[in-house]
């Protein structure tokens, strides 16, 4: 076969690599441009705590008992899971935190909190917990006292180690008792959890990572959003134009 020949052969397998190369970067482009998340992108997270809580996933704040003590109520919020999804909750029962101790320093409360996620995540006793706040010490309310530490830094976010951490108890809805609110929800394979002592624990943090969403659908991971440009064809903003026709007044 003569050099020209040769040549040519080689310019066309050039032409061909190159013409490929741009077909799979502009594909993989496309595939990667982030759309914007719509609603049905969301999992629904429904809680029930006696008698508040704060909920953080993945390392963000995401809801707060809006209600201190009474009346028990349900919160329900809409957030956008990433997975591994790590959830951190602080959960308090109402208590004075100088005695353990409730309604006018009068009797002894107790605690209990059920969460429910729509992608199939619940609590129950794979969730660890770690007291903060405990009193009265040994159930003395004639002379109560409380024991209290501060939270370990970096509780809430994805990369804390809580291994050391004791594992959750279980419940009843006979022990914890709640009230209608959560009958009014749906809790379905949820488990009531709190650490071993369900009355003289006041203030429990409760951890889980879930590594993937145990309904087993497959969703689009939003992570770092806020950094990148949506994909126009998918209902991104359209560029303005350089010379925008100015309105008639």
């Amino acid at each position: 076969m003569n050099r020209p020949v040769l040549e040519n052969r080689a310019r066309i397998s050039f032409v061909l690599l190159v013409v490929i190369s741009i077909s799979f970067n502009h594909t993989w482009a496309a595939e990667r441009a982030l759309r914007k998340p719509r609603l049905e992108d969301t999992i629904r997270a429904t809680v029930y705590a006696d008698n508040w809580f704060s909920l953080f996933v993945n390392g963000e704040l995401v809801a707060v008992d809006s209600i201190a003590f009474l009346p028990h109520n349900v919160v329900a919020v809409d957030l956008l899971p990433a997975y591994p999804m790590t959830i951190a909750v602080m959960a308090k029962d109402n208590a004075d935190p100088a005695t353990g101790m409730e309604y006018a320093n009068t009797q002894i409360g107790d605690g209990g909190f059920i969460l429910r996620f729509s992608d199939g995540t619940v609590t129950d006793s794979r969730w660890k917990a770690l007291v903060l706040d405990h009193g009265p010490i040994d159930g003395n309310v004639q002379t109560p006292r409380v024991r209290s530490q501060q939270p370990p830094p970096g509780w809430n976010t994805r990369d804390f180690d809580d291994q050391a951490w004791p594992q959750a108890t279980e419940y009843t809805i006979e022990q914890v008792q709640p009230k209608q609110p959560f009958y009014d929800h749906d809790f379905t394979a949820a488990r009531f959890i709190w650490s071993d002592n369900l009355l003289l624990d006041n203030t429990v943090l409760f951890r889980r990572q879930i590594q993937m969403p145990p309904d087993g659908r497959t969703r689009t991971d939003f992570t770092g959003l806020n950094d990148q440009i949506p994909d126009q064809a998918a209902g991104g903003r359209k560029p303005r134009p350089d010379n925008p026709r100015r309105k008639p007044r």
